[in-house]
């Protein structure tokens, strides 16, 4: 028995360095951008700089870039891998968020460092704000920054914007998380709602197979010829919760077929499909629902002949599919509504709200349409 090795924490972090979504890289490029605006909006008219410095305008913006740039950098590369390896998807103790803190104020000094590095080195010919004044009428006020009491404000405040940054990042994956697994649940619900038909509606195909074998011999085998291709269609789809209405009426011809050979003249099918409709999606074996239905309890137990009509049409917003049938005798069979109860609640898991089932009924006749979107 071989097992897959896990990638090193190395080789988790580099990939984490170069796999991001475009919104992530949106996102970090609004703040850094957002970030100068807002310094350079807020601080530039009431600045004071350092002997020396450049034009405050100029300054404030390269040195506001250079910081932002440094921020993106160390959530990037010293944050966000973190994250990804030892919190997402995972039930850190306290201890690991105690150790995420301490890793943060190490991040935070090291920033603040090579600011101060940048600043040395005078790599961008530009002194860093050493104090701030603001003007309120005749009155000035404000505060002079300097030594150990500006770098540990700047470790204190960067420290902050890291643990926000990180809360964000990780309320947002669980988020995410929690709406990848709203929607395995509704895609396992739609799975079993979909097999639940299928073993039924093949069991009754079966039964009309029987009531012809003691009758007609050679019409019997031609319906399990028949009942073969509808297996063969049925299996291909591997029976996917979603299937176009052309697969849908494809397998629908198979069935009203067989049911044909045993009802004959009873049975008078009308169909109007709008070629327009046919690639559109519907919940997978609906339309073999309400045809089943329609002739199991609304043509089949009358002697008299009945009618059944499918159509399909595009709306103003989105399009209809409608099936009705003929009306005459009760059925001997009762029905508790499972098909229609399943096929509502595939809609609502499929489409919400933008899908709708309406039932229709009279003395003669029973509708069911089915309004879905585009």
């Amino acid at each position: 028995m071989t097992s897959i090795a896990q990638p090193s924490i190395a080789a988790q972090w580099r990939q984490s360095l170069v796999h991001a979504s475009p919104a992530y890289w949106a996102i970090q490029f609004v703040v850094a951008v957002s970030s100068v605006l807002f310094l350079w909006s807020t601080l530039a008219p009431t600045m004071t700089l350092l002997e020396g410095a450049t034009d405050p305008m100029v300054a404030l913006t390269i040195r506001s870039t250079i910081d932002a740039m440094l921020f993106f950098a160390a959530t990037h590369v010293g944050i966000r891998p973190l994250l990804r390896i030892a919190y997402v998807r995972q039930t850190p103790d306290w201890r690991a968020w105690l150790g995420l803190a301490g890793w943060l104020i190490v991040l935070a000094a090291i920033t603040v460092g090579l600011g101060a590095l940048i600043e040395l080195l005078e790599l961008a010919k530009v002194s860093g704000i050493s104090a701030i004044r603001f003007q309120a009428g005749d009155n000035t006020f404000g505060m002079a920054l300097q030594g150990r009491l500006l770098y540990l404000i700047a470790i204190f405040n960067l420290f902050a914007a890291y643990a926000i940054w990180a809360a964000i990042y990780l309320g947002y994956k669980a988020l995410q998380g929690r709406r990848r697994l709203q929607t395995q649940l509704r895609e396992a619900r739609l799975r079993q709602l979909t097999h639940q038909l299928s073993p039924h509606f093949l069991f009754n195909t079966f039964n009309s197979i029987r009531g012809l074998i003691f009758e007609d011999q050679q019409r019997a085998a031609q319906l399990v010829t028949q009942l073969s291709e509808l297996f063969r269609v049925h299996l291909q789809h591997e029976l996917r919760t979603e299937q176009t209405l052309e697969e849908e009426w494809h397998l629908a011809q198979c069935y009203l077929d067989i049911e044909a050979a045993r009802l004959e003249a009873r049975l008078r099918v009308h169909v109007q499909l709008d070629p327009v409709c046919l690639p559109r999606k519907i919940p997978a074996l609906s339309l073999l629902c309400l045809l089943e239905n329609a002739i199991k309890h609304g043509i089949a137990p009358n002697r008299e002949p009945g009618w059944l009509r499918i159509s399909a049409r595009p709306l103003m917003a989105g399009w209809m599919l409608e099936v009705s049938n003929s009306i005459g005798d009760a059925s001997a069979l009762p029905s508790n509504g499972t098909g229609l109860a399943n096929l509502r609640e595939r809609l609502q898991l499929g489409f919400a709200e933008r899908a709708q089932l309406h039932v229709e009924s009279s003395a003669d006749r029973f509708m069911v349409r089915l309004s879905l979107p585009d």
